[in-house]
């Protein structure tokens, strides 16, 4: 729940109640868009977050929350792209003060525009999550490893180490072994919150935060608040967990001595692999101390709207005088209008009895068959000079058949040229005399001294034309030759899809000098095929380099000049033809004749 006043709570849940909402839109070009309760379209307007599915509970969910909206603005949607959405609730009290709380900052996904007005729907932050991975073993703290992930994929985390050691397993050494099913930083996060006992989500501030499914109640809501509600006529509760284990590939089954309720099934997680028996099994049964004391009611009801509250939070129904307690799995607010809440679980009576064995976990692991080492090698056809902009030095294209890692390896001969800065500095000598000679002055010097400027060369990978930001090797070197090795993970190469791979590199100073044959660079793995028949699409790298006017140019008061691109059959064609072009002011240039021959060859 979202920290609130005592004085928003009381008045929240009054019968009457003024509001408003408002919003803010942060476009790409800096621009930000502030718009009010008027310019929203009635009934339009909406926010979605939920922390479960839709039948069961579950640990270590990743859902991203979803909004939507009309604007009455003339805006061009196409302006929008890639833009953000902050959402704002704004309650007023009687004596003119407001309390506002933020509802959340969203991506803008789709922007679709009809005559009158702008039809808007997002995400949050949950999705950039969804990035390829590029590590396949790592270990760490829970709150180092969070911190990885939210930097590599820009995510604010939204949570201390003293929050995250409080957590089940939160002070646990965590690793991942090298046969995993994680294939991006969401399948990451999700098996890093399964085994803290919590799920992820967004916070309203854009962070990410673990949080547990609470067992305290948070607020109360009476028949009067709300507008339908259905409650089930059980509870939900929890007196054992299942975890498969991957070297005895079983799944293991830890209760409690009271075991009448339901089993959480944590499949299989990465995190509980490795280490030792005593190891996995003091994480398993801090997990079953957290999930055993979840107990509530499912229900599903329509209220009258508390925009505090948040997915797993922890309320109470009151039915007839009876307080019925009720967990928080999916909430939509509705913007000026009605607020739906839901929590879902199963009967533990009609809960089938369990085993130690998962039927969908437990079996003989697929193993792929070995295969021959493929190796796609590259050598640079031509110099290159180095400069302070990027410029290609390897592009490797490679298909793999399977789902694979393959390995980069280049070394690469610099030919660098450092500059040289003056060093002015005065400098005192004493003249050469003799005993009997009376003293003299000092006389002072001026000594110039050239002082070399390290060149410092920055390499940039690009896998299949996205950047790869978070390893940016940077390499200094004085005036000389230099071999310059580089070495790359490719993880998560995904089946039967063709693969670019380019090395980018520039100079923040001096000169570098790349002769041809000096570059050769490697990419070895398994299951990667030849590259597959030319698919008619052509990628062409162009320097333009700047044209400068001179006087006699000036002349000419109009100077158009463009060029284009496009498909040209070739004809073999002779021709013959002279020009002549005459300017203002009795200036003529000199008339030319050129003549040229072309020729089609069959390739």
């Amino acid at each position: 729940m979202h920290l609130t006043t005592k004085r928003f709570q009381e008045v929240i849940n009054q019968p009457s109640r003024k509001f408003s909402w408002s919003g803010k839109l942060y476009l790409r070009d800096g621009e930000t868009i502030d718009f009010t309760d008027k310019e929203i379209l009635k009934g339009t307007g909406y926010i979605q977050r939920s922390c479960s599915g839709s039948s069961e509970l579950e640990l270590g969910s990743v859902y991203a929350s979803e909004f939507g909206l009309s604007l009455f603005t003339n805006m061009d949607r196409y302006r929008l792209e890639r833009a953000q959405i902050s959402l704002r609730y704004h309650l007023h009290f009687d004596d003119g003060n407001q309390e506002s709380i933020p509802m959340g900052i969203f991506e803008v996904s789709e922007a679709n525009r009809s005559k009158k007005r702008l039809e808007l729907k997002g995400y949050d932050f949950m999705l950039r999550f969804d990035r390829p991975i590029s590590i396949s073993e790592t270990f760490g703290t829970a709150f180092e490893l969070l911190t990885f992930i939210c930097e590599r994929c820009r995510v604010q985390l939204g949570m201390s180490e003293a929050q995250v050691l409080i957590l089940p397993n939160g002070t646990e050494m965590l690793s991942i072994y090298p046969e995993h099913d994680i294939e991006t930083y969401r399948d990451l996060l999700h098996y890093l919150a399964s085994t803290l006992g919590s799920v992820a989500l967004i916070d309203r501030y854009g962070r990410l935060v673990l949080k547990q499914y609470g067992i305290t109640p948070v607020t109360l809501i009476e028949a009067k608040h709300r507008f339908d509600s259905s409650v089930s006529d059980f509870k939900t509760y929890y007196t054992a967990i299942n975890s498969t284990n991957m070297k005895t590939k079983l799944a293991e089954y830890y209760a409690l001595e009271q075991d009448t309720g339901l089993t959480m099934n944590l499949g299989v997680n990465p995190f509980m692999q490795l280490g030792l028996t005593e190891k996995r099994e003091r994480m398993c049964q801090r997990l079953l101390e957290a999930v055993s004391q979840i107990s509530y009611t499912p229900f599903d009801a329509t209220t009258i709207g508390n925009p505090s509250l948040d997915p797993a939070d922890m309320i109470v129904h009151l039915y007839e005088r009876e307080a019925v307690q009720g967990l928080i799995t999916n909430i939509e607010y509705k913007i000026n209008g009605k607020h739906r809440i839901s929590g879902v679980g199963k009967n533990p009576n009609y809960a089938q009895s369990k085993s130690k064995h998962d039927k969908n976990l437990v079996g003989i692991l697929n193993k792929i068959e070995s295969e021959h080492l493929i190796v796609h090698s590259y050598s640079n056809s031509k110099a290159f000079d180095l400069s302070t902009e990027e410029i290609p030095i390897i592009r490797i294209d490679f298909a793999s058949d399977k789902e694979t890692e393959a390995l980069f390896n280049a070394s690469i001969l610099l030919d660098v040229r450092t500059s040289t800065v003056e060093n002015k500095k005065q400098v005192s000598l004493l003249p050469i005399t003799s005993g009997s000679d009376p003293p003299v002055e000092s006389i002072m010097y001026e000594m110039i001294e050239e002082k070399e400027v390290p060149t410092k060369v920055i390499v940039t990978f690009i896998l299949n034309h996205e950047r790869i930001d978070y390893h940016v090797p940077i390499e200094t070197y004085s005036n000389g030759q230099h071999v310059l090795n580089l070495f790359h993970p490719l993880s998560n190469l995904q089946e039967k899809t063709m693969n670019s791979f380019s090395v980018m590199m520039c100079l923040e100073s001096g000169n570098v000098h790349i002769e041809k044959d000096h570059a050769i660079a490697a990419i070895s793995g398994q299951s990667l095929g030849t590259t597959e028949v030319w698919d008619g699409k052509l990628e062409m790298t162009e320097w333009w380099s700047k044209v400068t006017l001179n006087q006699g140019m000036l002349y000419q008061r109009k100077l158009l000049e463009g060029f284009q691109i496009g498909l040209h059959q070739p004809q073999a064609n002779i021709f013959d033809e002279s020009v002549s072009r005459y300017v203002p002011n009795g200036l003529a240039l000199r008339g030319w004749k050129e003549s040229v021959s072309t020729e089609v060859e069959n390739v």
